[in-house]
């Protein structure tokens, strides 16, 4: 997220510097200053413009910022930079609720031994707790350290949208992954395409839309059903959506344990159980946004699928 330099300079730069002037307070070199400024001018974290040969620099209007502005100034007495360095920050995006170690570390994609030597001095500092049962969790007053983590990685989000087009949606986002709608093709490696057209690889082409759906994630190679499924749930979990998300079900070999893992990731677990129930009990149970099962099986064979 941010390296301990970066947050010195965010929390040092105050009304409008130059890069010579900010790396003067930094204590550091012009050359390590300006390749910092960069970094952040590219997460949109400062506004950078010219004068003549000069770079000037100042903060730019975000949430993030507001954030941090108030934790340094509720705080000063904390050294946040230090604290918040490495994996801490990454850690803290989590912590929005009492965690376990395990499901921290899990999150936030590292090792359990991580997430306990992030969180150590923030405990020490008062800043995290332990409760009886083991979870993690922020103290009064510091809830706004995982907002603050939340924020500044929307705002990296935005950043990296607004690269490749200028009218975007994010629907969904965890720490390095969004779920984005937008109206124009996006062929960047990273963006992975999603949603109704996706359907056509398992031969049920739903109807075209105007709309593309991307999953940007840089760890993600292929789009597996069980997202795929999970996508739809969280672009529209209306009933139609629901029945087309039964077709698919239905009509591939399903990895119901991964399935569920990411209906909890993307938070349509419980539209999920309610589709598996549904199927498992051949349409007894259901919701009333679920078809009745000769409606549903009347869809099924439309598009050649065994309900």
């Amino acid at each position: 997220m941010l390296t301990e330099g970066e947050f010195r300079a965010l929390i040092v730069l105050r009304g409008e510097m130059t890069v010579s002037e900010l790396a003067t307070n930094l204590d550091r070199s012009l050359s390590y200053t300006s390749e910092l400024v960069t970094r952040l001018g590219t997460a949109g974290l400062v506004k950078i413009r010219r004068q003549g040969k000069t770079k000037q620099i100042r903060l730019s209007d975000t949430k993030a910022l507001e954030l941090l502005g108030n934790l340094t100034q509720q705080y000063s007495h904390i050294d946040w930079p230090e604290l918040l360095s490495g994996s801490a920050l990454r850690v803290c995006y989590y912590l929005d609720t009492p965690r376990t170690a395990t499901d921290l570390a899990r999150r936030a994609d590292v090792h359990r031994s991580t997430v306990h030597r992030a969180l150590s001095p923030l405990q020490h500092r008062g800043i995290v707790y332990q409760t009886d049962d083991n979870t993690y969790a922020l103290n009064e007053g510091f809830e706004q350290l995982s907002v603050f983590a939340q924020e500044l990685a929307h705002q990296t989000h935005r950043q990296t949208v607004k690269a490749q087009i200028n009218t975007y949606t994010i629907l969904w986002e965890s720490l390095d992954e969004f779920l984005v709608q937008t109206d124009t093709e996006i062929v960047d490696e990273n963006f992975t395409p999603t949603g109704p057209d996706q359907f056509q690889r398992y031969d049920l082409p739903l109807l075209a839309r105007d709309r593309r759906y991307y999953l940007y994630s840089e760890t993600t190679e292929d789009l597996s059903p069980e997202t795929l499924c999970c996508h739809m749930l969280v672009i529209d979990s209306g009933a139609r959506t629901q029945s087309y998300c039964l077709l698919l079900l239905s009509h591939i070999d399903i990895d119901r344990d991964k399935l569920r893992s990411q209906a909890v990731k993307y938070d349509v677990d419980d539209v999920v159980d309610e589709l598996c129930t549904y199927l498992n009990t051949s349409g007894d149970q259901r919701t009333s946004r679920l078809p009745e099962w000769e409606d549903f099986q009347e869809l099924a064979e439309e598009y050649g699928v065994t309900a």
